[in-house]
């Protein structure tokens, strides 16, 4: 027993001792691994440093290339826009009301889900070419009275259904009833009462002109988003602006993205897998801002990809950000920003007050004002087109204002600000829709007025009281607002005098100085006609939405654009460029050939998201 004790405490002692000279063995002792290695280390220098630091770099790239979606939470198979949709009366993020691509909608979020769930039969782009999108073909029929569409084959709804000319018929119907309320008239709803649709099978239909109608922009006018069938049942003129048809709370189209989940402060879409290309991003997640300062910073820290919309002062501040880049579009002719003059307003009623105040504007300091992201407007017709004239007669010239001003009237006492007349000073208000970017243009055009004696008074307001009870109601002494145009250079809706009720666009309600006599329809008799005195600027767009000859064309809108130039309703100011900030991750997004904002998605099958 002793025996065994005393060899137990032997092995103790020779473990203790083995153990308690490890690091000597191991690390410190001067015949250790390491501390030969150290030596080796450095009698091996430099290149001992050379060769740590390639085996260092190769080990931490092998690293982050294999773990660095879960390290940085990158997904490459999803992408997130910033959406600013402000906050509502309790303070909240304002949800989304409806999605309903037939109406007009003030809100950018609603537009942009309306353009990734739906489709159009085609498309115009900024040169006018014709892109097809839900058709395969049409056919030019009657003398170009009739023109027959087929349709793309098994093209289906997210919901499986397939789309037939049924579904275009259902659309159609309801957009011509749309055009019996002026809340829900549009251009399309304008151009669908004067046709008629006829359905020929499943894929083939037929648009045919109603009796003596012409329409020019016919294409653009056809860009309306279809609909399914069998999801209208609940859908009305009265309730299509609201959240109650099913539709509109659950929108269902053809177009790449279907609509998956609503949340407070997001809402996501889903890759339509059936769709006819092939799309790398699998879901389009739309992330929630109470605000824009809000929305910049989650660009500017990649929790976004994307943002739009957003102000001059911010574009600058991006300008410079390392992790994002700011993507600009061509010019889109198709829109124009104006001062318009109330002409039933008896100040505006004088044609040389209003060519004055054309002369004292500096444009050029109005796009400048815009970071360059605009171009200078002259007329209604942009120079992109083959109708456009150079007949612009009352560029800036600040000298010539004043001498205008001078001879009706209107003098500048010595030591007064602003001009006078009959002991009453020279001052009016212009009124435009409450934005930052709208400001400095109104806080622009304040000024070069004022240098010619001219005192103005900026007033803002939201969109829905400058159209409800300002437009609307001819209620306003000068406005500054933009419209959007067809490519075509019809410009019926925007000068014919029988357009200056709503829902016209002749928003300053413009009848030429000039006129004609022309033999037109006896309003008190069917059928017969009599000849009276019209302004010359109907008589001018009545001919020309009638002819096909593009040189005749020309010609007569050189002289619309020559009497519009002489009288000034409008002043033209520029013609925009949208904006779009992306991260620099983010690659082969294109918005150089847009026409709206909710266009920017356009190129969405190309889009890639990189690591870095």
């Amino acid at each position: 027993m002793l025996f065994l004790l005393q060899s137990l405490q032997k092995l103790i002692y020779s473990v203790r001792s083995y153990l308690w000279n490890i690091p000597d063995l191991l690390f410190v002792g001067n015949s250790s691994p390491i501390t030969r290695l150290v030596d080796l280390y450095r009698d091996s220098r430099p290149f001992s440093h050379f060769f740590t630091i390639i085996f260092v770099t190769v080990g931490i790239v092998s690293l982050v290339s294999q773990n660095v979606n879960a390290f940085f939470k990158i997904n490459t198979n999803t992408f997130v826009e910033g959406v600013i949709v402000g906050i509502d009366s309790n303070g909240e993020l304002r949800q989304l009301n409806r999605v309903s691509p037939l109406i007009v909608s003030e809100i950018q979020l609603e537009k942009d889900l309306g353009d990734l769930v739906y489709e159009s039969l085609l498309k115009i782009d900024q040169s006018g070419n014709i892109q097809n999108i839900l058709i395969e073909k049409y056919e030019t029929l009657d003398n170009g009275n009739r023109y027959r569409f087929y349709l793309l084959q098994d093209v289906k709804w997210h919901d499986g259904e397939v789309l037939t000319s049924r579904d275009v018929s259902s659309t159609f119907k309801l957009l011509q009833q749309l055009e019996n309320s002026p809340e829900t008239s549009t251009i399309h709803s304008r151009t669908a009462v004067n046709l008629k649709l006829t359905v020929i099978d499943d894929n083939t239909f037929d648009i045919s002109f109603k009796e003596n109608t012409v329409i020019p922009s016919f294409f653009e006018a056809m860009s309306f988003k279809i609909l399914p069938e069998h999801m209208l049942t609940d859908v009305n003129p009265q309730n299509i602006n609201t959240s109650d048809p099913i539709i509109n709370r659950n929108p269902v189209g053809t177009g790449p993205f279907r609509l998956q989940r609503v949340e407070t402060q997001s809402i996501t879409l889903r890759r339509n897998l059936q769709y006819r290309k092939e799309i790398g991003i699998e879901i389009l997640k739309f992330d929630l801002f109470p605000n824009e300062i809000s929305a910049v910073n989650a660009i500017k820290s990649g929790q976004i990809h994307g943002l739009a919309g957003i102000s001059i002062d911010n574009l600058r501040d991006l300008n410079d950000n390392y992790a994002t880049q700011i993507l600009t579009s061509d010019v889109i002719y198709n829109q124009y920003w104006a001062m318009y003059f109330n002409l039933d307003n008896e100040l505006f009623a004088e044609k040389k007050l209003r060519q004055a105040i054309s002369s004292a504007i500096n444009k050029d300091r109005i796009v400048d004002t815009l970071l360059g992201f605009a171009e200078a407007s002259d007329s209604s017709i942009p120079r992109s087109s083959f109708a456009y004239a150079d007949v612009n007669k009352f560029s800036y010239d600040p000298v010539k204002a004043a001498e205008l001003l001078e001879e009706i009237g209107w003098v500048l006492p010595p030591g007064k600000l602003y001009r006078e007349k009959d002991g009453k000073q020279f001052e009016f208000e212009l009124l435009y829709v409450d934005n930052q970017d709208r400001e400095k243009i109104a806080t622009v055009i304040k000024q070069d007025l004022a240098e010619v004696g001219i005192n103005v008074k900026i007033v803002p307001e939201s969109l829905a009281k400058v159209r409800d009870e300002y437009i609307i109601p001819k209620q306003f002494g000068s406005l500054l607002f933009g419209v959007q145009t067809f490519l075509d250079p019809d410009r019926y809706e925007l000068f014919h005098s029988s357009q200056i009720s709503h829902p016209g666009l002749n928003i300053s309600s413009y009848r030429s100085s000039r006129e004609v006599l022309a033999v037109v329809p006896d309003p008190e008799k069917q059928g017969r006609v009599v000849t009276k005195k019209i302004p010359e600027i109907d008589d001018i767009l009545d001919d020309a939405r009638k002819i096909t000859n593009k040189d005749t064309r020309k010609t007569k809108y050189t002289l619309f654009q020559e009497i519009i130039a002489e009288d000034v309703p409008v002043i033209f100011l520029y013609h925009p460029k949208e904006t779009y900030i992306i991260n620099r991750r983010v690659k082969n997004v294109d918005i150089s050939k847009i026409s709206n904002l909710e266009e920017r998605f356009d190129t969405i099958e190309n889009w890639e998201i990189y690591i870095n």
